[in-house]
């Protein structure tokens, strides 16, 4: 098995034992060969909407010599899945878009009970809209690779037990209760960004919302 980057291999720790994975925007469909090599799942499907991503894709299952565990699909988001698919993996790309995908086609979310994201941006945005579709947030963890800090979210079907709070979707419920090494780091870098965006010449509204960032960011870091 090759081995996977430490943001593809948290991807992989999120998804549960026995599932049906559909992979959107799958490149070369790296996160479903490792899971189907190594026994976690059976069966996936890699999915890619562009012609050259596609052939990459189905080029390495072939290689893989798993063609007939993986199904290669070159379809728009999840809008084609097959029977059986219980799980979305939707992975490298921006939080919004991810959040457009599962919407254009949300009657295909009837036969998913996992949705596996890590949006690179915009994650208030991504808890709020997911959730809105009838999930909950299940887990989350947060990975520092290439310089780069990528948080990984598993929403589950089903209600919250509470609403989330306004510093709920801005860091994650389950990231406040973790408070990792790498999360408590996270959170001073969005400090420090957010002190030197109040240092600089504002107008009145940009520097009210960015204060009320600093705020809760500062809050949330002193919470015990």
């Amino acid at each position: 098995m090759k081995r996977l980057s430490a943001r593809l291999q948290a991807i992989a720790e999120m998804v549960e034992p026995g599932s049906y994975l559909a992979d959107v925007g799958s490149d070369h469909a790296l996160l479903p060969i490792h899971l189907v090599e190594s026994g976690k799942i059976s069966w996936a499907m890699a999915i890619e909407n562009k012609i050259g991503p596609y052939l990459h894709m189905t080029q390495a299952i072939d290689e893989a010599g798993l063609h007939g565990r993986i199904s290669a699909s070159k379809s728009d988001g999840i809008s084609v899945l097959r029977d059986g698919v219980n799980t979305l993996a939707i992975c490298g790309m921006g939080g919004l878009l991810s959040c457009e995908i599962l919407e254009k086609n949300k009657e295909n979310l009837a036969q998913i009970n996992a949705i596996i994201l890590d949006p690179h941006r915009d994650l208030e945005a991504v808890r709020r809209r997911v959730t809105a579709l009838g999930y909950h947030i299940d887990d989350e963890t947060m990975v520092y690779e290439d310089r780069i800090y990528y948080t990984i979210i598993r929403f589950k079907k089903g209600t919250p037990s509470a609403p989330y709070s306004v510093a709920d979707c801005l860091f994650g419920p389950i990231l406040r209760k973790k408070r990792g090494e790498v999360f408590v780091r996270w959170l001073e870098n969005q400090k420090k960004a957010l002190s030197g965006l109040l240092d600089k010449n504002l107008g009145k509204e940009a520097r009210e919302r960015y204060l009320s960032l600093y705020r809760l960011v500062r809050d949330e870091i002193q919470r015990n």
